[in-house]
């Protein structure tokens, strides 16, 4: 039943991006970003289902399985806040966008200050910390079809999938991957309660199935956990992770260029919370109840499936694996559409064929990443939030300013980010102080700073302007 459930999922997908490829208009603006037409309900599903992704359905539940509740608290909160983020950054980019023409989340940041060399660094940065996360969807498509196929190595499956995702990529663009955003939102998200539902019924209830965890481990359902690891500070650090981190993916950022109005996107702010909170409460129980469950597994990432194939039907089976693949297909596609959009447009130009060209390389990258990058005991959260996460947290400053601060310059964006990357490159080698906080957070304080201190010195007076929030602030305390 799993292999006819997977060929169907497969076909739907295809058949969605030839579909897709028939009704493009053929320009740059409709493959790159579906035209900006994207309304509230296809925007609202394309960055839930581009957010959610093999760390939602796998790195969830393992890192609950080793660390206890406190996994929720974080990512919870922390991600809901990305709402915030629509409004801050997501209003002002769409704006911005549709007014000048962008595309890339680079033309936004170098053409504020009107300087090729900024633009080239800021998208190199996201870039280079993308590619792991985007390998990462494949090696979580790799662990699920094992579950399947036990004989078929990770590594097999995951490159299966990347030629998948890579077909449909290359035939329908954005459009292409907002479509099927919507379908496979709508299967993650009913695949999550189905699970849920029949595993809590399986262990007797929400009430037992809690109980018996607690009365194995009652330090799971503590913060800092049985582990001691969701210290206080580290827990503070993931709220400030998330928020700052969430909107400098690529594949989130560029769909704010694609929302048709102002109003999709406050839609899609108002309900996105609504679901986050609800819905990664899911992959944290099941991942503490394995506990009073008595899973015991080698590779905590696979424990949600597990307790799936323990404890529910073998058609539940199915649709979750089909719901987990749905979760992390849906972020690689966009991954892989809005890296090769950015590597296209800000290097060789806005040409359609040569996109097709990067998204193939792309996706060999991903593949060697596969094959030769990915450590098994980081796991796939502690292999993400040492790489895209901390890199990527550090553009958020350069973004924040090039919107709001008009005494923001280039050499304080510059500053910011080759400092604030170099930080997070030489972290495994070098012993930077973090003070119990994760040491993204060290990365994200110099890159502030520098921004700010580099801004400061470098701007010229004649050419600055009374507004964005810095002045504000400078202005009130000066009543």
């Amino acid at each position: 039943m799993a292999v006819a459930m997977m060929v169907a999922y497969f076909l739907i997908l295809l058949v969605l991006g030839i579909y897709s490829h028939k009704k493009a208009k053929g320009d740059v603006e409709d493959y790159f970003l579906a035209g900006r037409s994207f309304g509230p309900v296809v925007l609202f599903f394309t960055l839930a289902a581009t957010n959610f992704s093999a760390f939602t359905f796998l790195g969830f539940a393992g890192k609950a399985y080793t660390d206890g509740m406190g996994q929720y608290g974080a990512m919870a909160l922390g991600t809901s806040f990305m709402a915030v983020m629509f409004y801050v950054i997501g209003r002002k980019v769409w704006k911005i966008g549709k007014e000048k023409g962008y595309i890339t989340p680079g033309e936004l940041i170098g053409g504020r200050y009107d300087s090729a060399a900024l633009r080239l660094i800021f998208t190199g940065a996201m870039s280079i910390f993308t590619i792991p996360y985007l390998a990462i969807q494949a090696i979580g498509a790799g662990y699920i079809l094992q579950m399947i196929f036990p004989e078929l190595g990770m590594e097999i499956g995951a490159v299966v999938v990347t030629i998948i995702i890579t077909f449909y990529v290359l035939m329908g663009g954005m459009r292409a991957s907002g479509w099927t955003d919507v379908f496979q939102g709508m299967i993650m998200v009913a695949a999550m309660l189905a699970a849920f539902a029949f595993i809590a019924h399986s262990l007797g209830g929400l009430g037992n199935a809690t109980s018996a965890a607690y009365n194995v481990q009652p330090s799971l359902f503590s913060r800092p956990g049985p582990n001691g690891y969701f210290t206080l500070k580290i827990w503070l650090s993931f709220l400030i992770l998330w928020m700052f981190c969430d909107p400098m993916f690529p594949q989130i950022f560029t769909r704010f260029y694609t929302a048709k109005s102002q109003r999709s996107l406050k839609i899609s702010m108002a309900l996105y919370p609504l679901l986050i909170s609800f819905f990664f409460l899911l992959p944290v129980l099941i991942g503490v109840w394995a506990h009073g469950a008595g899973i015991e597994v080698s590779n905590p990432d696979n424990v949600l499936l597990i307790m799936v194939r323990n404890y529910t039907p073998s058609f539940v089976f199915s649709f979750v694996i089909v719901g987990a693949l749905a979760a992390l297909m849906s972020t690689a596609d966009s991954q892989l559409l809005s890296l090769s959009t950015m590597l296209t447009c800000d290097i060789m130009g806005k040409k359609v064929r040569y996109s097709r060209i990067v998204t193939l390389l792309l996706s060999s990258f991903a593949i060697i990443f596969i094959i030769f990058g990915y450590n098994p005991r980081a796991g796939i959260m502690g292999t993400l939030v040492s790489t895209t996460f901390s890199g990527l947290v550090v553009l958020f400053p350069s973004v924040l300013a090039t919107l709001y601060w008009n005494r923001a310059t280039k050499w304080g964006c510059m500053a910011s980010i080759i400092v604030g990357e170099f930080i997070v490159f030489s972290g495994p080698y070098i012993s930077i102080p973090s003070f119990g906080f994760l040491p993204s957070m060290t990365a994200l304080a110099v890159s502030f700073a520098l921004l700010f201190i580099f801004s400061m010195v470098t701007a010229e007076g004649k050419n600055l302007k009374v507004g964005g929030i810095f002045t504000a602030i400078t202005k009130r305390g000066e009543r």
